[in-house]
């Protein structure tokens, strides 16, 4: 990932951190890539039972609302919401 050494990162053993990072800072074609690679349900699992605090509010908003479709969905910010103090 990009602060990872990618030569050391596993698909599978990695899932739960690639499927943040890509939601929190990828692309639209990382996305795509994404929900191929793990399919919607396993990412929505994986980002509603693993948070990990490295989204801004608007990051979060757009992963979840818009990209997995979890508007109704209640989520505590404060596990995933990164600050910077």
């Amino acid at each position: 990932m990009w602060s990872s050494d990618l030569q050391n990162v596993g698909v599978r053993r990695d899932k739960t951190m690639i499927i943040h990072k890509v939601l929190a800072y990828g692309t639209m074609d990382d996305i795509h890539w994404l929900v191929g690679e793990y399919g919607k349900k396993k990412v929505k699992d994986s980002f509603l039972n693993n948070p990990m605090n490295l989204y801004t509010r608007s990051a979060l908003s757009f992963a979840k609302n818009i990209i997995l479709g979890l508007d109704s969905t209640e989520v505590d910010e404060s596990k995933y919401v990164k600050t910077l103090y």
